[in-house]
This record gives structure tokens, sequence and C-alpha cells, in this order.
């Protein structure tokens, strides 16, 4: 056996598959606007709209001949339609909607997917408190039909200049209210746009500006939720005050009890490992004839985008479940770099790798439940901590030793040869089951109802199943004669020699002695 070897192939294969994973993450990151952005010239007179929740307002009315400049394309909801996020020559922000563009439109049903011309815009009446109702297009369909949808079920067909700069909600950073409120109040709006994430929109004000950041999810500790800032610029385009966009996110009841679950946010290395592109792929393009994409069934795929897929899907799931095992993999790698851990004993290093997949394991889950993982997977990601933990230390305190006490090279101490070191004879005692037979049964509590009008039920309460497993054994005394050998091993690195007892018995007599029983219930 080579004295220095490489560390596990599994260890390997993690490090680079979970490292390229990381790296494909910053890689293809995209977290701010063009810095030369496509401009744009209108051919008609439109309406600059914003796309905050329940907010009709108009940012600004656009004239015929003005000049925006193209940020992205705004996927629809149920508040607001798919448009084109635009920037004004006033710095202004905002949506213009694709159909009063001119686009050519369809529906996003793909087994309905013939053009429809958009006819009017209105929101319908709801009783829900607090909500302004959901907007809805009156359109009609290829074949005459009138219909009234919801204006995300309508999305524009773009060309390639403009379809591939497709903006994404979800593309987030994360941080608490309390660091949003410390880096972004009393600063310009100019120096708030190159922290983190940009404004969607910005709306002009009689006292200054408004910005709405939908790309940033500010976390509230005390109730869990998750807020998108709106922060209110005063004339000098300095933050005064901000409010927050209603609460959302499904695991509020588990990160309003996590403790220092701020602190791990707010620290931008944490932080980093959850943030996510604002651009991204969700519309077809060039579906000029309507179906040519939209009727795509998987025979239709191509192998390739196949291999693609699989390629997402596993690295998506090694990023949301195992990327706490990164740490772990690198540390044990580190055992075969002899002098990394060269005054560090076994038991030492099993501590350090018990304290490193807590925290870990602790980091991880934080950062998952904060970015949206169902709680439901959580338990996932202690599972393949503590494998992870197991697995870094499996080499560790073993005998013989894996890694030398001596010279701390791994995998280096062989075994030589064995030999005799004595023999004697010697009485122990010995217990063999000779019967067991298991007793069930229930217990209930009765629970008698009397009515008003004079009927009583029965019913019960507390079900329990319990148990009694009874076990008889018979006792000897045995008469051995002990032959005891050493397993002798060696260090091929630097001589180190230790060595292993090892007994032969060998049954001489046997006296019974009596019996005993033993009871075990639940």
């Amino acid at each position: 056996m080579k004295i220095d070897k490489l560390p596990h192939v599994a260890t390997i294969v993690g490090v680079i598959v979970l490292g390229l994973t990381l790296i494909g993450q910053r890689v293809f990151l995209k977290k701010s606007f063009p810095d030369q952005p496509l401009k744009i010239v209108l051919e008609k007179n439109i309406s600059l709209e914003s796309i905050v929740a329940n907010d009709d307002a108009v940012v600004a009315k656009l004239k015929k001949g003005d000049t925006v400049l193209f940020l992205g394309v705004v996927e629809g909801s149920y508040y607001h339609p798919y448009g084109l996020l635009v920037q004004t020559k006033d710095g202004e922000r905002g949506l213009l909607p694709a159909a009063d563009m001119g686009f050519p439109m369809m529906l996003t049903n793909k087994k309905d997917s013939l053009p429809v011309t958009v006819k009017s815009l209105f929101r319908e009446k709801t009783k829900v408190k607090g909500s302004k109702g959901t907007l809805k297009y009156n359109i009609v369909k290829a074949n005459g039909e009138k219909d009234a949808v919801n204006v995300a079920a309508v999305r524009p067909i773009l060309p390639d200049s403009l379809s591939d700069m497709q903006l994404r909600t979800e593309g987030d950073y994360y941080m608490t209210k309390e660091k949003f409120q410390r880096l972004y109040m009393g600063h310009k709006l100019a120096e708030n746009d190159m922290l983190y994430r940009q404004a969607w929109v910005i709306d002009k004000t009689k006292k200054g500006f408004l910005a709405y950041y939908p790309n940033i999810e500010l976390v509230d500790t005390d109730d869990g939720k998750l807020y998108n800032p709106i922060v209110v610029y005063d004339a000098d385009s300095v933050a005064v005050t901000c409010g927050y966009e209603s609460g959302h996110g499904n695991n509020r009841y588990i990160l309003k009890w996590m403790p220092f679950l701020g602190k791990i946010v707010d620290t931008d290395f944490f932080a980093h490992f959850i943030e996510s592109s604002i651009y991204g792929s969700w519309i077809n393009a060039d579906t000029e004839n309507y179906t040519e994409k939209a009727n795509m069934t998987w025979k239709d795929v191509p192998f390739y985008m196949w291999i693609g897929i699989i390629l997402w899907l596993v690295c998506g799931l090694a990023w949301m479940f195992l990327m706490e095992t990164l740490p772990l993999l690198i540390l044990e790698a580190g055992l075969y770099c002899r002098y990394l851990y060269f005054h560090l004993n076994d038991g030492v290093l099993a501590s350090i790798f018990g304290i490193v997949a807590f925290v870990a394991i602790y980091l991880w889950l934080a950062l998952m439940a904060v970015w949206g993982c169902l709680w439901l997977f959580l338990p996932i990601i202690v599972i393949a901590g503590i494998c992870a933990w197991a697995y870094a230390e499996r080499m560790l305190g073993t005998h013989p030793h894996t890694r030398c006490p001596d010279c701390r090279r791994m995998e280096t101490i062989e075994f030589v040869n064995r030999t005799f070191d004595r023999e004697y004879n010697e009485w122990r005692h010995d217990s063999r089951a000779i019967d067991s037979h298991t007793e069930r049964w229930k217990t209930w509590t009765d629970v008698t109802t009397k009515w008003s009008d004079g009927r009583t039920t029965h019913t019960t309460e507390n079900e329990r199943n319990h148990s009694r497993t009874t076990t008889l054994y018979n006792d000897y005394d045995v008469y051995y004669h002990v032959k005891v050998y050493h397993k002798n091993y060696k260090c091929a690195g630097c001589g180190y020699r230790e060595y292993i007892p090892e007994e032969e018995l060998t049954e001489l007599d046997r006296k019974f002695t009596g019996r005993h029983t033993t009871v075990s219930e639940t």
C-alpha cells in the first residue's frame, strides 16, 4: 500500500460536485440590471405603471417618440400583466404592459395557445378585506369567442432581443429588517441601487421618490415572515422612511423560534449562498405560429436537453440538501495531509468534526428555511449532515488505527503476523434463552357524557397498546481452555507498532447452575 494516498473517491466526487454547483451558482448569477441597457423608442403614447401589489398608480405618462431603457421582461401576476420593465430619462422605473405596446398576444395555457386580441382591462370585484380584486383582460380569441381572463393568463410573443432578459421576482437577496434599515436609511437612491438589488419601481412623488424592491426579502425575526421593502425618498433622494409589502413565507413558525437567525442571514458570506439571479427563463420565445413550442410534448424534447435537465436536477438537489456537507468533506480530505492535523489526536479531531457538523447543519437549516425550502424536507438536511459526519470520522479511533498515532499518515498500518502470547483455563458464566412469550393488552378511559336533551353517550379516550415480554434463561458455568494471541500491526511509514489481543476458546466442561427470567414492558 502506498504511504501517501489521495482522499477517498467519495470525498473527491462530493467536493467536485458541490464545488462546481457553488461555482456555477456564482458564474451564472445576475444580480443587477445591464450596464448598457437596450434603448427602445416608443411608437405610441403609453402609461408607465407600478407593479406593487394592489397599486394601480401610474408612474408616468410617456409619449410617442420617447426613449426608454429596457431592463427586462416582467412575468404577469394576479395584480399586474406581462410587460417590459423600463427606465425613463428622468430615472423613473415601471412596467409598460405588453398588450398596450402592440405585441402579439397568446394564452399561456398550452392546450389553448391560439392568438388573442386584448380589448380592455378591468378589476374584478371582491369581498376580501384589503384586496382590490384581480386584474383581468377582456379578450377575443382567434375563433371569435369572447372571454375574461386573468392578466397573467395572456402573455406576449417577444423577439429574442427582449425575451432573453426575463426578470424573476424570486431573484432575491435576504437580510433582516434591521440590516436593511441600517444600510438603506439615510442614504441616496443611487447609492442604495448599488448595494444588493435594484428597485423595480421608482416613482416621483410631490415630496421626492418612492422605490419598490421586489428582489430584496427582509426577514422579520419576530413573526418569521418575509417582506419586500418600499422606501420613501425625500426631494434630495435620501431614504427617510421604509414600508413593507404584505408578509409571506411557509416557514414562519420555524424562523421565529430559531436562535441566532438574524446573525446568520445578515452575514453576507452566508447570505450569498442562497441569493439567486434576477434573470431567468420562464416563457417561450419565437412562437410565431402559436403552436410550435406551446404544444411540445416530452417526446419532442431532444436528448441533449434531457441531459441538461438531469444535471440541473442533480446539482439543484445537491445544493439544497448536501451543501452543508462540504465543510466535513474538506475536513475529511485534510486527514490525508498529515501535517494539517499533526498535533491533534483522533479523539480531538472527532470532537472538532462533531462541532463542525452541528454548526454546518444548523447554518444550512437556517438558510434553507429562509430561502423557502418546504419544512417537510428540512429533516433531509439533518440526515445528510449526520451521514456526512459519520463518513468524515469513520477513520478516527479505529483498532487497529487507520491514522497512525505517531507519524499521522493514513492507511499505512498493515497486518504483520499473529503471535501466541499465553494459555490458561478458567470458568466463565454463560446464559442461553430457552423460552420467550409476549402478552399484549389495551387500556382506555371510559367517558360518559350527559346532554341537555337527556341523552347519554359513552366514548373512550387515551387508548394505549401495551406489551410485556418474558424471557426464560438457563444459566451455566463453563470451563474454557483459553489461548491468547496478538495480532501485530506495523506502520509502513514510520515503523510504529501496535497489537490487538485475540482469544480462542475451547469448552472443557459445562455445569447447569439454575434459571432466571427477564421482563421488558412497553
